[in-house]
């Protein structure tokens, strides 16, 4: 599913100091996804009731099962996946981008996360940490 406002298409791109520092963190054969932290999902812990709008980068592999990410949004390093609904909360021209060494998640709106973690959720970074 591909969520668009007004017809345009929601897209994502993201600087070469942001893709370096993606590069460092998650392994290039896996699937990303831009989630909300909202509580909703295997990979969510925050919950509904905190004030901050959050989002995370989270690097899956790529036949992990991740029903609740099921709208897609292009960027200039292929496909993301993430929570439909939380498109109230994007805009649809977002940028993202490394300031005062934090990933910054920006739109038309301004910014939408001034720190926007990587979480590495593959196989084989859960074994190595176990």
């Amino acid at each position: 599913m591909i969520y668009s406002s007004g017809g345009v298409e929601m897209k994502l791109t993201i600087t070469d100091r942001a893709l370096d520092k993606l590069n460092k963190k998650v392994p290039h054969e896996s699937r990303l996804l831009l989630s909300f932290d909202d509580g909703v999902g295997p990979f969510s812990k925050v919950g509904v009731c905190s004030l901050d709008t959050s989002f995370d980068i989270i690097a899956v592999d790529n036949e992990a099962k991740t029903p609740d990410y099921e709208a897609v949004l292009h960027t200039n390093q292929g496909d993301w996946k993430f929570k439909g609904y939380s498109n109230i909360y994007l805009d649809n021209d977002m940028k993202l981008d490394v300031k005062n060494n934090q990933l910054v998640l920006s739109g038309e709106s301004g910014i939408l996360d001034g720190n926007v973690a990587i979480k590495d959720l593959t196989k084989q970074n859960v074994a190595f940490k176990s």
